[in-house]
Formats: C-alpha cells, structure tokens, sequence
C-alpha cells in the first residue's frame, strides 16, 4: 500500500514539475515575442515540444507564426526572425533575406490535438483563426477552396462562441463569413456582438451598415456607416464609409445629404472613380453649378478608356442632357488633337451621341474615329467591328 501511494505521489510531482516547466516555458517565450524575438520564441516552443503534443504550447507557436512570419508557405512553412528594438516585422515580410525557415502544418496539428483533447475549445478558436488568416492571405488560392475556408471557419469559431470563448474578433469573422455568403440577417447580430465587446471596432460597424442595408433597414445602415467614418483613420477606408452613406441617402431620395457626404468621400480620397462617378451623377441630375468641373475632373480620370465614355454617355442620357456632352466632347478634340487614342475614342463617342438626332454627323464622327484609330490599331481590332456597327446604323 505504501507502494502504490509513493509511485502515486512520484506522479504527481512530475506531472507538477511539467505544469510549472510548461508555465516557465511560455513565459519565456512571450517575453521574448514582446521584445520582437520572434524566431527564438518560436524555437524555444519548438524545442520544448517538438511534436507538437501540448495544446498550450501550440496554440503559442500558431500565435507567433500567423502574426510574426517573415515568409509563409502557404502556411504550411514560416520563417522568423529576431528583430531589433527600431525595426518593424512588415520591413522584411515578404523581402528577401536569410531567415529561419519551419514546418508547421497548423491545421493537421491542430485537428490532431483536437481528437486527444474534445474539451479544449481554445483549439477549436486556434483552428479557426487559422483557417480565417489563410483565407485573408491566400483567398481561394490556398490549399483548400473559398467555400471550404467559410465554412471552417464559421464551423470552428461557432464551437468557441458556444463554449463563450470568442472575442470580438472571433464574432466579426463569423459575422463576415455570412455576409460573404449574402446571409445578411445571420450576419447581423454577429456584428453587434462584436461591437459589443469593441464599441471602436470599425470594420465591424462597417460591415454590420452593409448588412444592415441589405436587409433594407436603412436607418440602422446609416447609423452604423457614420460610426465607421468616425472611426477610420485609413483614408481610403473612410473614403468608402462616406460613400457608403452618400449612397444610403441616394436611395433614399435625400440628394442634399447623398452629395454632401460624395464630396466628403472624395475630399478624403481625391480622383478615386467610384466617388466621381455617383456625385457627377447627382450634379447633372440636379444641375450642380460644380457639374462642369466635376465632369472634367472625371474624364481626366482615364481620357482614353472606353468606361468613362460608357459611364458618361449613360449620365447624361438618363438626365436627357446628351447635348451637353456633345459640345464637351468637341473641345476635348481641340485639347488633345496630337493624341490619337483620345481623338478615336471622342469621334466614336460623339458618334453614338448624334446617331439619333443626325445620323449624317454621326456617320462623319464614325469614319474620322476609323481613320484616326487605323493609325495605332491592326485591323483585326474589336473597335473596327464597333464602328462598323455604328455606320450600319447610320443607314437606318
């Protein structure tokens, strides 16, 4: 009896003795992760435990690898280095270099570990946040499809939010899992859970105005969309949240306040298309005084892309002003009359405009756009084709 109690106590003080050698390992290793010694934390870890069979331990490990790599492998593969006190991990991701380089199949792990360990539902959240960045990094293009990718993750970090482990991040992903598949009202209070938990989350306040207007709550969509401009510093992204609200007051018929916040988007971010595009729209429907400087700040967006002209052609077509287009067309011929590819493209464009209203002078334009674009074209090219349609016209 007394042997049995000794083999038992012998147990126990090595099982102990792990424990605080775990706890002291881990330590160790986010201590060196806070002084950016990100190759020697993660060799620490490994050396520990190199096959990857304690869950604490490699729940670290992913830590370090998701967030700290230098080069990933489809993450399959990282490399890591120990930084210096000035540098920053994103001055050499993706650089050349000479780094150490790892194997660690984090999934494969992981789906291991979670067969010994059910019950631990930190791996089921490690997996999916595995499963959420190579889906951020790889998108479709990783080893396993984008559906596939969607619904692990949403698989994985449901088991965390069942288990109430989930963070604000876990709730945003899920969230954003639905919202890629168009189940917006799924989607919905995801968002608001994780907003909950992080009121200045703005991606989340964003997304959750999406769904909100596409589920046609445009009073909710509108009070979120504000709080994510309010709450972006990136000017591209606050440059969307404005647009996002310009648009929310367009359909609702609001123009005052759509044109108010399209100029806000494009004073964030200047000569960005899809600011121009819709607040040109509501200058001519309107007629804007800024109509004519607008419109010209849009067609130096790309003078000699058909989309501007398309784009253009549909604007003042639906507001019955293609007369103004007409003479603006004409002086950008004098404008850029040593410029043969913009010269095509004004004839063909001028063209189409007069093929209702005079087809003698849409013809003419038809045939100067042939000329000028048999210069800088083979004759194979689709625009012939175009422009032959555009004469048969004529005829009619």
């Amino acid at each position: 009896m007394k042997k049995i109690m000794t083999i038992a106590l012998s147990t126990l003080f090595v099982l102990t003795i792990y424990a605080q050698t775990e706890s002291t390992i881990l330590e160790k290793a986010n201590g060196l992760v806070v002084n950016k010694k990100y190759e020697t934390a993660f060799k620490t870890l490994q050396d520990f435990d190199p096959k990857n069979e304690n869950p604490n331990i490699v729940l670290l490990k992913e830590d370090i690898a998701l967030n700290y790599f230098v080069t990933s492998i489809m993450h399959e593969m990282f490399a890591f280095k120990d930084l210096k006190e000035n540098e920053d991990i994103m001055d050499f991701r993706g650089k050349n270099g000479s780094f150490g380089m790892y194997n660690f199949s984090i999934d494969s792990i992981l789906g291991k570990l979670i067969q010994i360990y059910p019950d631990n539902y930190k791996l089921y959240k490690g997996l999916g946040d595995f499963y959420y960045q190579a889906q951020l990094k790889y998108g479709g293009k990783w080893l396993k499809d984008e559906e596939t990718l969607t619904n692990l993750i949403i698989k994985n970090y449901q088991v965390a939010i069942d288990h109430k482990i989930a963070d604000d991040k876990v709730y945003y992903a899920t969230g954003y899992q639905y919202l890629t598949q168009s189940k917006y009202k799924e989607a919905i209070p995801l968002f608001l859970k994780s907003i909950e938990l992080n009121n200045d989350f703005s991606d989340a306040h964003y997304n959750l105005a999406f769904a909100y207007l596409y589920v046609d709550d445009r009073e909710n969509a509108l009070k979120y969309a504000k709080n994510s401009l309010e709450l972006y510093k990136d000017a591209e992204l606050k440059s969307d949240a404005a647009r996002m609200i310009a648009q929310i007051y367009s359909e609702l018929k609001d123009n005052n306040n759509a044109i108010k916040y399209y100029e806000l988007a494009d004073k964030i971010d200047k000569e960005n298309y899809y600011n121009l595009k819709p607040l040109l729209a509501l200058y001519v429907e309107t007629n804007n005084p800024k109509k004519e400087e607008m419109l010209n700040s849009f067609y130096n967006l790309a003078p000699d892309k058909p989309t501007i002209y398309n784009d253009l052609g549909n604007i003042y077509f639906e507001n019955k002003k293609t007369g103004e287009l007409i003479e603006f067309f004409k002086s950008k011929l004098l404008t850029y009359k040593n410029e043969n590819k913009i010269i095509g493209n004004l004839n063909f464009y001028l063209g189409r405009l007069y093929i209702d209203s005079d087809k003698k002078t849409a013809k003419e334009y038809f045939l100067k756009a042939k000329s000028t674009f048999s210069i800088i074209y083979d004759k194979n090219n689709q625009v012939f084709k175009a422009i032959e349609d555009g004469i048969k016209q004529t005829k009619n």
